[in-house]
């Protein structure tokens, strides 16, 4: 019920003409709003439902991947608690910015890694790739997480038999596949999304 903060606003603004680029962001919160706005229409509440929607599908990943990592439902509970009662979870459940996807996002391809972890099915990294695609879609910083995906296999010694398999590479390239309408709407734009972050 609350007014639309600045950059909601802004996104709002962005989900009435859709693209895949903007000037300072990945397009996916534009389409986050724009599916709000089209069920509720032009309402605080449409701008906010599917982040709200968002949110609470993360704290499921979260709840599921720490219950798996940890080998405890009690545990994954009290991690999705911990996850929830952080401050910017907390903010940003209730608004729509990038963070939302983003969070989401993030959350699934722990998700699919600890069922990786789990299973050691090589098919969860076709997961990882389309979680981690959305991340990208929501923000640059979904850049680190790729990092931190291979950090981790480069750390774990349990883990480093999947850098001779095909799956972690076909998960990349699956993400950098559903990023690349954003390269390419960059390459016409004189780059001025990636100058704008990156610069």
């Amino acid at each position: 019920l609350l007014p639309l903060s600045f950059d909601e606003a802004y996104y709002w603004r962005w989900s009435q003409h859709l693209a895949v680029g903007y000037w300072d962001h990945p397009p996916l919160i534009a389409y986050v709003i724009g599916l709000g706005t089209f069920i509720f229409g032009d309402s605080e509440f449409g701008v906010r439902f599917v982040p709200l929607l968002l949110s609470i599908a993360a704290s499921w990943a979260i709840w599921r991947a720490a219950a798996i990592l940890l080998k405890s439902d009690y545990a994954g509970a009290v991690a999705a608690l911990f996850y929830n009662l952080t401050l910017m979870v907390g903010v940003e459940a209730l608004v729509a910015t990038p963070d939302a996807p983003s969070m989401a996002a993030s959350a699934f391809v722990l998700f699919a890694l600890a069922k990786i972890v789990e299973t050691e099915k090589g098919y969860w990294w076709l997961a990882v790739g389309v979680a981690g695609g959305f991340a990208l879609l929501s923000k640059y910083t979904g850049f680190f997480l790729g990092a931190g995906v291979l950090i981790w296999l480069l750390l774990a010694k349990d883990q480093r038999h999947w850098l001779r398999s095909f799956w972690p590479y076909l998960g990349a390239a699956i993400a950098l596949l559903m990023f690349a309408p954003v390269v390419l709407w960059n390459a016409a734009h004189d780059w001025i999304s990636f100058e704008r972050q990156f610069g």
